[in-house]
């Protein structure tokens, strides 16, 4: 599967996340990945994944 959005960089410009908001946001996934017993490897994965768009999206 393809996205076909608008990309990362454009989406989140303007919305002043800073480093502060980008640690309570990986905060709340954490623990909502836990919530839902997903197992340690994937909530790796998606952990990993999301770091990655990081520069797009904290300013």
């Amino acid at each position: 599967m393809y996205y076909r959005g608008r990309d990362m960089a454009l989406v989140h410009r303007g919305m002043r996340i800073s480093e502060s908001d980008w640690k309570v946001f990986l905060g709340h996934a954490a623990a909502t990945l836990a919530k839902f017993k997903i197992p340690e490897a994937e909530q790796c994965d998606v952990v990993a994944f999301v770091e990655g768009l990081k520069k797009e999206i904290v300013e």
